[in-house]
Order: structure tokens, then sequence, then C-alpha cells
């Protein structure tokens, strides 16, 4: 297979950038053969610029370059797959507009409200008052991310006593929230996240999973 003939007909096939709704795609060289699902196959690769400061996910924007070669493949009889060069760009990545968009959403969250206890020994009733600093971003896998509220617990009281922070927040993480399924703080208290980024065609797809959890900085 002549590869630079290869990558000359996918630019007059799909364009010398692929534009994904701001965001640049360029292809750069078709690698070497490789086997694939039992099949060869060859990576055409990508370079991604991102001018325009759009939020994006790794594993989405693969998704839909994946759209183009394999269409591409079906047109000259080969078999391709995309790699991106990510080079210094990270791979899950928001724009100042939807950060700022999302810290409101965690500003709103004052306190974290939870009872602990049963009938025969008795329930206790927490509050802990917080204030969001910021935000951190983790990537689990290609079909999952995180977006934490990093917080700091300012007071807290049980039964309406005043009663240490620390062992408020102990007690919820340790004995309340670990009981809970794991999309519990995102329904709870962060749901106003989903719009936000239903809004970001590079952030949301069917088959990715989102959470926004609380991280205490204590």
């Amino acid at each position: 297979m002549n590869q630079e003939k290869i990558l000359k007909l996918f630019k007059n096939f799909a364009g010398d950038e692929i534009d994904l709704y701001g965001l640049k795609c360029i292809p750069v060289k078709v690698g070497q053969e490789t086997e694939k699902n039992n099949k060869s196959s060859y990576p055409i690769q990508f370079v991604i610029k991102n001018p325009n400061k759009v939020s994006y996910y790794y594993s989405i924007i693969q998704e839909l370059l994946d759209d183009f070669v394999i269409e591409y493949g079906q047109f000259v009889s080969y078999e391709f797959f995309v790699e991106v060069m990510w080079n210094d760009l990270p791979k899950f990545y928001l724009s100042n507009k939807t950060r700022n968009k999302i810290q409101k959403v965690f500003d709103s969250v004052r306190k974290i409200e939870f009872t602990t206890g049963t009938p025969f020994i008795g329930y206790n009733k927490y509050v802990i008052n917080i204030e969001s600093v910021g935000m951190k971003l983790y990537i689990e896998d290609n079909e999952t991310y995180y977006i934490d509220n990093k917080v700091e617990p300012i007071s807290a009281t049980l039964n309406g006593e005043k009663t240490d922070v620390g062992d408020a927040v102990e007690e919820y993480i340790d004995n309340y929230l670990y009981r809970r399924e794991t999309y519990y703080e995102t329904e709870k208290y962060y749901i106003g996240i989903d719009t936000i980024l239903n809004q970001e065609p590079l952030l949301k797809a069917d088959w990715i999973a989102t959470y926004y959890n609380n991280k205490f900085i204590l």
C-alpha cells in the first residue's frame, strides 16, 4: 500500500481538515500495517487543533472520526482506524464558558444533609455546610468521566447542635455515602450539569457516563 497516496485520497475524500463543531482534526499520516480484529488494518493519524476553545472528550472525537475513516475504507477496500496524536493537548477539556456554567451549579450547593442510624439505635441527622473552591476533571476510561466539585467543609451540625466538621465528613463518606449508588451525588446535588453538557456535542453521547461528585478538602 502506498501510504502517501492513501493519505492524499483520504484528504480528497474528507478534506484537508475535518471540522468537529469548531475543533480542527487534521489527517497527517497513514501508519504501518497492524493486526486488528484478526485483519490487516492501517491507522490514519490525526493532530488536533482547538483555536475556538471547544469543550471535548477524547473518545467522542475518536468515535466521530471513525465514521469518516470507516466510510473511506469501504470506498478504497482497505480497513483503517483512527489514531489521534494528542501531543500536549488534554484528552478532556472544558472551555472557560462551560467551566463557569458548571461552577455556578457547584456554588449553588451550600450544604449536605444526611441521616444515619436505624429505628433500633436511633437516627442522627447531619448538616455539613460547604463552599466550592473549584473543580477537578477525571477520566476513568473511554466511556466514563468525572467532574468533581472541590469543596471545603465550613461547619457541621448533628441533630441541630454544632459538631466537629471533620467527624461529620468522615461519617458522610464512610458510613453514608459508600452505601449509596455511584451516581448518588450526581443526581442528588448536581443533575443540573447534565443540561449544560447536553449543549456540548463533543462532551455528551448515549454511551458516555458522567459523574459529578464532592471531593472534600480538609
